[in-house]
């Protein structure tokens, strides 16, 4: 017998409390008992395990009141009318964003605007005497250059720069140092003084030379043009513009090759840290050297010149870039030396990320084919070694992080 069946059955269990109860309240506790009755009846699977306690709360609040007088049932207050919500104001339409411009290169545009004003002089400015400075056959002068003055009513500065005029055995081989100018600018490199080709007339250079000994077999050495005039590069003394750097006197030339230096230099590049003694504006000078001359094939640098007072570097020979023919072996050493070294300068990655084939042929043929200054071959090379060196620093960020690679 179930429990359910036992608490019916017990002995004057339920007859004796109806008896106590009375008429309404008997009528409740068998309409419980009927439930109650139900709910055992059911099988175990189908009763739930609150079943009989959900019955027991519901016995206990009809039987309660009960006992006493019967409740009243208070009217239900009517519910308060609901107010009609405000209508919802359209939301004004959202505008669309301006494009974000992009940034400007992160190289210094002051000193870029700089030095495209030194270039402009170096085209325009007058030329006041010329003197031979080499051997004969090599045809390179030193010139003073009257820039505009600063103030004006103040007299002309006068500058000491370099020039070469075309000659009959190269007549085109002035474009090749301005092609290596121009790469530099577009690259933001700060180790290559500023360059620009002007026109001189035969007679001019006839006057500049005035009592030069070989004046007469310079003359006839010149490549004339059909105009009379004779296509000259002309090089600022220094990078930058005009200022210290241009009249300092501290300044010495060391070889390529062997010069102790570069050791030293090669030596910072490799360390992962900065070492002892360390000077970061030359170890980036040094990569900048190394990566202009792989990019422009220049396997045949013989000197670099160290600005001992400003502490930086500069390449002021720059004939041998954008050679014809380049020879494997020739661009060993730079490709050896930017091989070893761990770290390099953001800027410098940068641009050449940016530096690709449009930017290559802007630079280097500004008027198509009638002013290429390279060609088309040399471009195609260019852009070879590009990719080179930035599959070069990708492998070395992989390996070391963004952070540890690019820290000059």
């Amino acid at each position: 017998m179930s429990r359910c069946a036992r608490d019916l059955r017990a002995p004057g269990s339920a007859r004796g409390l109806l008896r106590r109860l009375g008429g309404v309240g008997a009528q409740r506790m068998l309409v419980a008992a009927a439930l109650l009755a139900v709910s055992c009846a059911r099988p175990s699977s189908e009763r739930s395990d609150g079943s009989v306690g959900a019955i027991a709360p519901l016995v206990d609040e009809e039987s309660a009141p009960a006992i006493g007088a019967p409740p009243t049932r208070q009217p239900a207050e009517p519910r308060p009318p609901v107010e009609p919500r405000p209508p919802v104001e359209p939301r004004p339409p959202v505008e669309p964003r301006a494009p974000v411009e992009p940034r400007s290169p992160p190289a210094s545009s002051a000193w870029a605007a700089g030095d495209v004003r030194v270039a402009r002089a170096l085209q325009r400015s007058p030329l006041r005497a010329l003197r031979l400075t080499g051997k004969v056959a090599d045809g390179r002068f030193e010139a003073t250059l009257a820039l505009s003055a600063p103030v004006e009513g103040a007299a002309p500065r006068e500058v000491k720069v370099k020039l070469a005029p075309a000659q009959k055995k190269a007549p085109l081989a002035f474009r090749r140092p301005l092609a290596f100018y121009r790469m530099a600018k577009a690259l933001g490199a700060h180790v290559v003084p500023a360059a620009a080709a002007r026109r001189i007339g035969i007679g001019e250079l006839a006057a500049l030379l005035g009592r030069e000994p070989n004046a007469r077999k310079l003359l006839r050495r010149f490549a004339v043009m059909n105009d009379g005039t004779v296509d000259a590069l002309v090089l600022a003394p220094a990078p930058g513009p005009p200022g210290p750097r241009w009249v300092s006197s501290r300044r010495r030339s060391v070889r390529f090759d062997d010069a102790p230096e570069l050791d030293v230099w090669a030596r910072w590049a490799r360390s992962p840290s900065p070492v002892r003694g360390e000077r970061a504006a030359i170890l980036r000078d040094y990569l900048e050297v190394l990566v202009l001359d792989y990019l422009a094939g220049n396997g045949l640098r013989k000197e670099i010149v160290i600005d001992v007072h400003a502490g930086a570097l500069s390449l002021e020979a720059n004939a041998s870039a954008f050679p014809l023919h380049v020879k494997a072996h020739e661009l060993d050493r730079q490709l050896e030396r930017l091989v070893e070294a761990v770290r390099f300068p953001r800027a410098l990655r940068d641009a050449l990320a940016r530096f690709g084939p449009e930017e290559a042929a802007a630079a280097l043929r500004p008027g198509g084919i009638e002013e290429e200054l390279v060609p088309p071959r040399a471009l195609v090379e260019l852009e070879e070694r590009r990719q080179a060196l930035l599959s070069l620093i990708a492998a070395k960020l992989a390996d070391r992080g963004e952070d540890a690679v690019l820290s000059l």
